[in-house]
């Protein structure tokens, strides 16, 4: 894990405007800047970027908080994923712990092999033939770093330079071990650097220029490397994936680079042959639906199949295309296909329908009892979704299996149990909703601002004002100041938007004590108003109204 004291002192060390810079273009707006507001549709700017604070804040949409949480918000990070990425922008050295104690130093072993292989490519004309002869261009060579990977002696030998021990290579699979002592993990390949959604390269994959017959290797499994947990590049595609809120996942990093090559810049691809639940973390992060685009080799469409029931059993919604033929996205983008391409992304079958359909495509359906398994096969998958979803293949399900559609059921749940799912999912987002539910005051009130500020920025002034003013007193900042009072801080988005204000915030009691005395005289006089044009009885006003003079009288001198 990060050591907490290395997290503090980037946060330190950590310029929110250089980070926010770093995505957005930024213009100064007096002691702030302001920019277009990346988490909505925003037309004008909406956000706001504090440096002395170190906050940012989207008066619309209410995203915000400190630098971390807006690189987490952006690339779709954990937060040491976010610590992690930060670092990395500003060259600082993040120190680890293990059970306590400080871990060993990161020798960038794999960025010197990638900075290695890349600088051999061009000097190895097969390899670059052999690119060029798939359709890539020197723009996506660079683009995903393409290298070349030598003869085994020539990454041992630089090994050996950067003073890397054996152990160590072997840790992050660069090398491998037999009975005759360490060798490359990649000799004579095309080099295609694999990194994790947060950007950090932990692997490699290789194709053979030398007729090999592993055409593809990948890294072997190892402390970084985990080929069930990645895709190929996402890092790439992240962006546009929650833009698009879409991701087109393929077999093979020819079929990326060149479907990105073709403007379909959201897709990426497995490692393996299908898709695993320890790919679902991120398939569930936001809300995307998923096009599982593999070849129609019988490898391919196993592969979809396999990929499909999980993404359906794991409530993620998609479709599966498979290319007429047995060809891959390369060979269409190749041959000038991208129309095509782009009309078969658009018009996927459905997930639930194409596992549906392969099930009942291995029975013989025109015989009774064949009939019957298919149903039995069908109903034990859709028995694993929720109601809702399992019912609404009944008209397909009774259309290939030409059944009457109400002789069947699909779903455990009855259809009460699911009303009264649905209910109380109702209830719920009401009861969210008003729990969340803040009403619009009107107008902003630059006193009750100032004391906010104040309450904000200086905790002994805050003391002093708690002890003074009552929550009635404030006629449009009321939750806001019951808020602070009850420590929210930056985190939440009210507070954030007083932190944003360009009134001052009082600097000692004085200054506090004479615009107390207007506060609560407005308070008062508004109050003697209310209880004037009130319906009580004459008998019941009277001393209401009395008393309230009296304390006006009291705060004038």
């Amino acid at each position: 894990m990060i050591d907490p004291k290395s997290i503090e002192r980037l946060k330190a060390q950590t310029d929110i405007v250089d980070i926010v810079g770093h995505y957005l273009p930024l213009k100064k707006s007096g002691a702030n800047f302001v920019c277009v507001c990346p988490f909505h549709d925003d037309k004008n700017p909406s956000m706001s970027v504090s440096p002395s604070r170190g906050i940012f804040h989207c008066f619309s949409c209410k995203a915000g908080g400190d630098a971390i949480k807006f690189v987490m918000d952006y690339e779709k990070l954990s937060y040491p994923e976010a610590v992690e990425k930060i670092a990395g922008l500003q060259n600082f050295t993040l120190n680890y712990v293990r059970g306590g104690e400080p871990a060993k130093e990161n020798k960038h072993i794999l960025e010197n092999a990638n900075a290695f292989y890349r600088s051999l490519l061009y000097k190895t004309p097969a390899a670059v033939e052999y690119l060029y002869s798939r359709g890539i261009t020197d723009e996506l060579i660079d683009k995903f770093e393409l290298g070349f990977a030598p003869e085994s002696a020539q990454t041992i030998r630089l090994l050996q330079n950067e003073q890397i021990e054996p152990k160590e290579a072997l840790e992050v699979g660069i090398v491998k071990q037999n009975e005759n002592g360490i060798y490359a993990s990649f000799i004579n390949r095309i080099t295609f650097p694999i990194y994790t959604h947060a950007g950090r390269l932990v692997g490699f994959g290789g194709r053979t220029i030398s007729g090999n017959p592993a055409k593809y290797v990948n890294s072997p499994q190892s402390a970084v490397f985990d080929k069930s947990t990645l895709f190929y590049g996402y890092h790439l595609a992240k962006r546009e994936i929650f833009t698009k809120n879409q991701i087109i996942i393929t077999e093979g990093y020819m079929d990326v680079i060149m479907l990105h090559k073709a403007g379909f810049n959201n897709v990426v691809a497995v490692l393996g042959t299908a898709l695993t639940t320890k790919h679902l973390p991120l398939l569930k992060r936001g809300e995307i639906s998923v096009i599982l685009c593999f070849d129609g080799d019988d490898a391919g469409i196993n592969a979809a199949t396999k990929s499909a029931l999980l993404l359906a059993q794991n409530e993620i919604d998609g479709s599966v295309v498979i290319i007429e033929g047995g060809a891959d996205p390369a060979d269409m983008v190749v041959a000038g296909k991208i129309e095509y391409l782009r009309q078969i992304f658009e018009s996927g079958t459905e997930i639930g329908e194409f596992y549906i359909r392969h099930l009942a495509s291995g029975f013989d359906l025109s015989r009774p009892v064949q009939k019957q398994k298919a149903l039995e096969a069908i109903q034990a998958f859709t028995a694993s979704l929720k109601p809702v979803v399992a019912n609404s293949y009944a008209p397909l399900v009774a259309k290939i299996l030409k059944i009457a559609e109400g002789s069947f059921r699909l779903s455990r749940g009855s259809n009460s149990a699911a009303r009264q799912g649905y209910g109380g999912t109702e209830q719920n987002a009401q009861g969210y909703e008003t729990q969340n539910f803040r009403a619009n005051s009107g107008r902003k009130d630059p006193l009750e601002i100032q004391i906010l500020k104040t309450m904000i920025e200086n905790e002994s002034l805050k003391k002093f004002i708690l002890e003074n003013l009552k929550p009635d007193y404030f006629a449009r900042h009321r939750a806001v100041y019951e808020a602070i009072a009850a420590g929210a801080d930056a985190n939440d988005p009210s507070v954030r938007e007083i932190i944003f204000e360009k009134y001052e915030a009082f600097k000692n009691e004085e200054e506090i004590l004479q615009n107390l005395k207007f506060f609560k005289t407005r308070f008062y006089k508004n109050l003697y108003k209310k209880y004037s044009a009130s319906q009580i009885s004459l008998e019941e006003k009277q001393p209401i109204l009395k008393k309230i003079n009296e304390i006006l009288k009291e705060l004038k001198k």
